[in-house]
């Protein structure tokens, strides 16, 4: 007797299909834990009720049967827990859902632009202008085109700490970064139903000027 109606093999998945419509998962590599039972809503007004089982470096999904209880797509229950690098811990018991942030993990205190005075302000205050600058930018396609901007830039900075410091306000560093605009499309999709790129943030270097950034964004960074 099949187990599986088919299969289907790719890099880092396997999944087979049992003759009730359900799937078996198997992800790798995988760098989370967990541990939850999960309903996921399907077009047939009924929900597909899986546990979803994280090891660290291998994960899957197993078929727990049919729910005929329907649910808003997005707005299933669950029970269970996650704990990953990227997302922290997240408990979740039925429509209830908490994410505890790691100890380690870091914590933005404030998000600011620079303002024309040099001074910082919150990138919230939206009745005040931050400090801009236009320079022309010229990017090459694979193609060999060459797509010619015109880049706004101005200055970010993210005020950080540690989540386990947070409430002290110390200790504390500066992120420094420009934000970008450009006057049309950049990249490899521009004109396509996807669209370009028409904005963007990369790091500043320590002390370095807003435009020297963005010359070294001009030579390295790649727009799909």
């Amino acid at each position: 007797m099949r187990i599986f109606r088919h299969s289907h093999l790719e890099k880092g998945m396997w999944r087979g299909w049992l003759n009730n419509g359900q799937a078996l998962e198997v992800t790798w590599p995988r760098s989370s834990f967990a541990l939850r039972i999960l309903i996921h809503s399907n077009d047939e007004d009924q929900g597909n009720r899986m546990l979803k089982l994280g090891l660290g470096f291998i994960g899957a999904y197993i078929p727990l049967g049919i729910s005929r209880n329907t649910y808003t797509v997005g707005d299933e229950p669950s029970w269970g827990i996650d704990l990953s690098r990227e997302f922290g811990a997240i408990l979740q018991w039925g429509q209830y859902r908490k994410q505890f942030s790691w100890p380690w993990d870091l914590h933005t205190l404030a998000y600011q632009q620079q303002m024309p005075d040099e001074q910082w302000s919150s990138v919230f205050d939206y009745a005040r202008e931050p400090r801009k600058e236009e320079h022309p930018y010229s990017y090459t396609l694979k193609s060999g085109e060459v797509q010619p901007r015109t880049a706004t830039v101005s200055k970010r900075r993210h005020v950080l700490t540690w989540v386990a410091f947070r409430r002290f306000g110390w200790p504390r560093w500066n992120r420094e970064s420009i934000d970008v605009e450009f006057d049309d499309e950049v990249g490899e999709r521009t004109g396509s139903w996807k669209g370009g790129t028409i904005g963007c943030g990369y790091d500043l270097k320590l002390h370095e000027p807003m435009v020297a950034a963005l010359r070294r964004m001009e030579r390295e960074r790649v727009f799909n």
